[in-house]
This record gives C-alpha cells, sequence and structure tokens, in this order.
C-alpha cells in the first residue's frame, strides 16, 4: 500500500527558481525539498500506525521513497517495504468482515487522518525549504 502525496502551491516559487537555475540544478533542489517533505509525512506516519501496534514491524517498515517524475509532476511515495505488510495495514485501516461480522479495528481511519493533517504542513516545509534558495 503506497500513499501518494501530491504536495502543489508552490508553482511560483518554482517559476523564480526556473529562472535562478538549470533544470538539472532545479530537479535536485525539488528532490531535496520532497525528502524534507516526505520524512515529515513519513513521522505523521509512523506515529498514526503506533497506535495499532503489535510487534512494531507496521512502524519500522515505513519507508520513504524517492522523487520521480510523472507527467512533469514530482512526487514522493511513502509506504510500506516490499512484503506482506501492505495486507495487514489495509485491514487495519479499513476494517474487516468476517463470518458475515464487521469488524472495525482501533487503528480504522489512521493512515488517511495522518495523510490530511499532514498536508499543509508538509506543504508549507517545502516550500519553506525551496524559498531558501531565492
Amino acid at each position: 500500500m503506497k500513499v501518494t502525496a501530491e504536495i502543489t502551491g508552490v508553482d511560483e516559487v518554482l517559476d523564480k527558481l526556473a529562472e535562478k537555475f538549470s533544470p538539472a540544478k532545479l530537479a535536485r533542489v525539488e528532490n531535496a525539498a520532497l525528502r524534507v517533505a516526505g520524512r515529515r509525512v513519513a513521522v505523521e506516519l509512523k506515529n498514526a500506525v503506533a497506535s495499532y501496534r503489535d510487534t512494531g514491524q507496521t512502524v519500522l517498515q515505513v519507508s520513504v521513497g524517492d522523487p520521480r517524475s510523472a507527467g512533469g509532476i514530482r512526487r514522493i511515495k511513502i509506504g510500506w517495504h516490499a512484503g506482506s505488510r501492505w495486507r495487514l495495514v489495509h485491514l487495519n485501516e479499513f476494517g474487516y468482515t468476517r463470518g458475515g461480522r464487521t469488524y472495525s479495528p482501533r487503528g480504522m481511519g489512521k493512515i488517511q487522518g495522518a495523510y490530511d493533517s499532514s498536508r499543509e504542513p508538509a506543504k508549507e516545509l517545502q516550500r519553506h525549504e525551496l524559498e531558501k534558495l531565492l
């Protein structure tokens, strides 16, 4: 399960930086700002999934991917290492039905809540990192 955080609203800052730097340098700067913002979101995510921690593997396996460009938009993926952890995360996030009975785990909706609450702070952190260069 990967959560894609799309941070927009920094177009003005990027336009000013594009005037100042070459495209390759601008990509490196954007990547650095995305990594900082991604780490911030990952910390929020770890805190959210810690509420239903059993062995601690769900918290330990949260990972931040490398920034990539898709359709002209730079993105970073935050999720879990490869393996079967995403199945457990999915069950805890959305609940499940077994034997006709619906279960709502105590971690239900925690990941979405962490994502929603960390969007704006991550956006501001990314903007701040980019504005350091202006």
